[in-house]
């Protein structure tokens, strides 16, 4: 029907049949119709088909680039009054999806906003609002208070607003609740007072059966000492650091389980009256405890269990697990539209954990790996083995052949390998420093470079770090300026590691009220200094952290979305 005719009425026939081929999940037919229409010959309703159909195709494909440049479509956007009811709920949906995905967490939850307003049924609500609560908890405090104070929608700031209320608790669910209250009072007519996020409502419910009584079981002599001691001050720290706000916190029992029967202290505890144990930190500890039969109070072990079944309910595991970024470092990158990663590692336990749980996230989603030979901690010369990945070498030889062919010498420019589009470098600071500049003088500067938290000391060092230069890595909140909390700070000089385990007591003492709360609500998170908190399968809390980058030797956070358009 569409042959022989001209723009709009073309387009339309083109439009109907890509419909029809979605309709039977045909989406590349549905694709090959689309790319046929002229979208500025067409009106605003048609547009819109065009655009949000295209828009759902491409979301499938993962191809968030390509939904983002047809949903920012400048004639859709300034006429969104011109399309049906139906067409603005799923523009404002499938944009507050992409600009999550994205990581642009302020506009999705602006998209949210307008979709709320336009909906009536009161469960499309609440879980429209339930995302809205998501996103802000993804934003940062510094841009969440920009946000508040730049913006002259009221709804957006209102949500801005409960969100830095409900912040200013510090993870005290009684102080948060007063907080929301008080809000609900002065707002009663926003939309977030009519109809409050499940995890705000659900928070009200565990009011009253909060622990008042804590047991740490800590190892504060022996080889685990200081690694101990160091967990120890990051709990107090919060601990007092609740009590100056005006909230009564719980008493604290402090137990050293360097020696004797991990067992015998948690029963020790129990008879002391404890309500919640937090520890021990040893992985056979934890283990131990988990073979018991009944855990009469429940348990936040400090550390992750081997075995991969936990067959208690009221046990629960945090810790600092590579894995967690690795898992985060595939996704972001997936969405940043990298199909093929060349990782690099240390021949180390902690890098081929790190590795494998890369792979466990990149392949099955259908992206390459290529592995390099996994260097020494004593390495000196980086060269050689990258060199060999790189496939500088095949290179080399194409251009032996060649001028032994020809008889003469050839000027020629050595071209790295084609088939890579990420490096994932896993790596300390010290090694890092070598290896980028390395990667540079191999033609590879232009490949982006992802890592994890390790790659950052957690002091700013601009002298030394310029050559991380361009690296993108999960950063623990605590070691980026704009992100830490200025009032609690270890009292004495830490080395990273340390500082690292004083920030996971902080959060560690901040969960205790929270654990049953994530547990029945797995979106939702609470903001730690070792990064958002949410509860995974088995009772393991995981932790999403912000991506930084290197820029001028400094640490910043990364741009939530990348410029190009063209992946």
């Amino acid at each position: 029907m569409a042959a022989g005719k001209q723009s709009p009425e073309r387009d339309s026939h083109f439009i109907r049949a890509a419909d029809l081929f979605a309709g039977e999940k045909r989406y590349a037919n549905a694709e090959e119709a689309l790319k046929q229409v002229n979208a500025s010959l067409i009106d605003t309703p048609l547009l819109a088909r065009y655009t949000l159909l295209y828009a759902t195709i491409a979301l499938q494909d993962e191809r968030y680039y390509l939904a983002r440049s047809l949903l920012n479509n400048e004639q859709l956007s300034l006429n969104v009054a011109a399309m049906t009811a139906a067409q603005r709920r799923t523009w404002h949906r499938q944009r507050g999806e992409l600009y999550a995905l994205l990581g642009d967490h302020l506009l999705s939850v602006q998209e949210y906003s307008q979709l709320g307003a336009l909906l009536i049924d009161h469960a499309e609500i609440a879980a429209v609002h339930d995302k809205i609560w998501h996103d802000l908890g993804q934003v940062s405090e510094q841009a969440l208070r920009l946000a508040a104070s730049s913006t002259t929608d009221q709804t957006l700031a209102g949500w801005y607003q409960l969100s830095l209320f409900s912040r200013d608790a510090q993870g005290d669910i009684a102080r948060q609740l007063d907080q929301i209250a008080s809000w609900r009072q002065t707002n009663s007519n926003h939309p977030a007072a009519r109809v409050m996020p499940t995890s705000l409502q659900r928070a009200a419910e565990t009011r009253s059966d909060l622990p008042r009584s804590l047991a740490l079981l800590l190892p504060l002599s022996g080889n685990l000492a200081d690694a101990g001691e160091a967990l120890r001050d990051g709990i107090l720290a919060a601990y007092y650091g609740s009590m100056a706000k005006g909230v009564k916190p719980p008493s604290i029992r402090i137990y050293d389980s360097s020696g004797g029967d991990v067992s015998a202290l948690y029963d020790q505890a129990v008879q002391d009256g404890a309500d919640l144990v937090i520890g021990p930190l040893a992985k056979d500890q934890l283990q131990n405890l988990m073979a018991r039969p009944v855990l009469e109070v429940p348990v936040l072990g400090l550390n992750y269990a081997d075995e991969a079944l936990n067959p208690h309910a009221n046990l629960y595991q945090f810790g600092l697990a590579v894995g967690d970024e690795t898992r985060q470092i595939a996704e972001r990158a997936w969405v940043h539209g990298r199909r093929s990663a060349l990782v690099i590692r240390p021949d180390t336990p902690w890098g081929s954990n790190a590795l494998d749980t890369f792979r466990q996230r990149w392949e099955p989603k259908g992206g390459l790996l290529l592995t390099t030979t996994p260097y020494r901690s004593d390495q000196l010369d980086y060269a050689t083995f990258l060199r060999s990945s790189l496939l500088l070498s095949d290179s080399q030889e194409r251009a032996a052949r060649l001028q032994r062919t020809l008889g003469k010498n050839v000027n020629y420019i050595p071209r790295r390998r084609q088939d890579v589009d990420m490096v994932l470098m896993l790596t300390q600071p010290e090694q890092g420093r070598q290896l980028k500049p390395t990667l540079d003088f191999l033609f590879a500067s232009d490949l982006p470079i992802y890592a994890t938290s390790h790659i950052y000391g957690g002091y700013p060092n601009p002298s030394q770090d310029q050559d991380l230069d361009g690296i993108q890595f999960t950063a623990m909140p605590w070691t980026i300026p704009s992100l830490a909390e200025t009032d609690i700070a270890p009292q004495k000089p830490l080395s990273t590691a340390y500082r690292n385990l004083f920030a996971m007591g902080v959060d560690a003492y901040r969960l205790h009220q929270w654990l049953t709360l994530l547990k029945a609500l797995p979106d939702t998170s609470i903001q730690g200094q070792t990064g958002s908190l949410t509860m995974g399968h088995e009772n393991r809390v995981t932790r999403t952290q912000p991506l930084a980058a290197f820029r001028g030797g400094r640490v910043m956070v990364a741009p939530t979305v990348l410029a190009s358009e063209n992946r």
